[in-house]
């Protein structure tokens, strides 16, 4: 049920109160301290709801944080033996999910996810276990934004000011980042920064398709922009052209900028981290849950995804959106962005996804790693999924941790390589799933 993002699917088939209702049962269980909050989705107080009144039935101590983004609530959670999250972050309107979190901002593990699907899935047992009437607490409420605020300034401090375009997607950040962001110093153009689980300015996810508003501002004012999706762990750059910076040349500033030793990234991460970085890089699988581990086992300096995740593990362990759009514009007085960019090579890289029943997708996967190892290749990971590794190019088969579908990403350092190798792994996909 959990995967490399918590629960998620679609409302009122996968994701359902008395789902919701089962989770914080089993939570209730196990913590006995939690905070709790959500995104702005149409289901989200009702899930909440549910999986508050689990907490309840067994005596937990629960605390509403209202609707926060992720990172706030992670952030929170350092007061409490868990912070759970009701969100789907970049998905679309119709799906919601639960995200548990540690103390320290990182997502649960996956022993101890597999510990709370076990505790669902007793039967018979609650009607001894529940709290008696009066071992039952009162709900309180408190707004943890103005915490998370001050942590951030306390870390990175004051901007000398500037001007910056923020999309917040209508999640979420609508209620920290453009305030954050202006108590620095910056001149903010916020849009969508209502919250709206609608999303009717676009779709929640945080990619070039979706951003035509951003872009479109940044490039006639000649000023950079930011954007995070609907729960805020996730923050992308338009730059002053009018065009999003790849996240890989993101994760290469960032990781200079507070000259990292030891980064992780996962997988489907870019060629140029490794050939462009002066430090360690590690590969795990795709999940910020993974890359967290990753920070804490090796004590490493930072962690990126490609999808716009950035963990700074001195302040926190979980993927925070908000403390990455404070850092890049802190960053940016020091740095020209636009410039250091620009000198980073380019490699040809496209994502694909191919959409198929859960089982499909099983068997095909299966299937895809026969047809993979008789290729011929330098090298062949499969931390995730399945990575097959040329001289100048590579191709990752993935399933989803988040949605039924398998994920294509295909770079080659140059672009007749990369659509080659694409239009190969495509047809094989699509062979596999038959």
């Amino acid at each position: 049920m959990f995967g490399s993002s918590g629960i998620r699917g679609i409302v009122g088939k996968e994701i359902t109160p008395k789902i919701a209702l089962k989770i914080g049962e089993a939570c209730g269980q196990i913590y006995k301290k939690v905070v709790i909050g959500n995104d702005p989705r149409t289901s989200s107080v009702m899930i909440k709801n549910a999986v508050t009144t689990g907490l309840l039935s067994y005596g937990v101590d629960v605390t509403d944080a209202g609707m926060v983004s992720t990172p706030t609530l992670a952030y929170a959670a350092r007061d409490y033996d868990a912070g759970i999250m009701i969100t789907a972050s970049h998905n679309p309107p119709e799906y919601n999910g639960v995200k548990i979190f540690n103390k320290d901002g990182s997502g649960i593990s996956m022993k101890e996810a597999r510990k709370i699907e076990a505790k669902m899935k007793e039967e018979g047992s609650h009607a001894k276990s529940y709290a008696k009437w009066d071992e039952i607490k009162q709900l309180k409420e408190r707004d943890f934004v103005r915490q998370h605020m001050d942590a951030i300034i306390d870390d990175i401090g004051f901007a000398k000011g500037g001007e910056i375009a923020l999309d917040c997607s209508n999640g979420a950040t609508s209620n920290i980042s453009p305030y954050l962001l202006r108590e620095m110093n910056y001149r903010v153009i916020a849009m969508n920064s209502h919250p709206d689980g609608f999303f009717p300015a676009h779709l929640p996810e945080p990619v070039d398709e979706n951003l035509q508003q951003l872009k479109d501002v940044c490039g006639i004012k000649r000023i950079f922009g930011i954007a995070h999706d609907c729960d805020g762990d996730r923050m992308v750059v338009a730059s002053n052209k009018g065009g999003l910076i790849e996240n890989e040349k993101l994760m290469v500033l960032f990781a200079r900028y507070i000259d990292a030793k030891k980064i992780v990234v996962p997988v489907d991460a870019s060629m140029i981290v490794d050939e462009l970085l002066d430090a360690k890089v590690y590969r795990t699988r795709v999940g910020d849950i993974f890359i967290s581990e990753k920070l804490k086992e090796i004590k490493g300096d930072f962690g990126a995804e490609p999808s716009g995740t950035w963990i700074f593990p001195s302040f926190s362990y979980c993927p925070d959106g908000v403390y990455a759009a404070a850092k890049f514009v802190k960053m940016m007085e020091e740095i020209d962005v636009g410039r250091e960019t620009e000198k980073m090579p380019y490699y040809s890289m496209k994502r694909i996804s191919f959409r198929a029943s859960r089982n499909k997708i099983d068997v095909a996967m299966e299937k895809l790693r026969e047809e993979m190892e008789k290729m011929e290749y330098e090298n062949f990971v499969d931390v995730d999924g399945y990575r097959i590794e040329f001289e100048n190019s590579w191709a990752l088969v993935r399933k989803s941790g988040t949605e039924p579908k398998i994920r294509l990403t295909v770079e080659a350092k140059n672009k007749e390589e990369m659509e080659k190798i694409l239009d190969k792994m495509e047809g094989l996909i699509k062979r596999c799933l038959k």
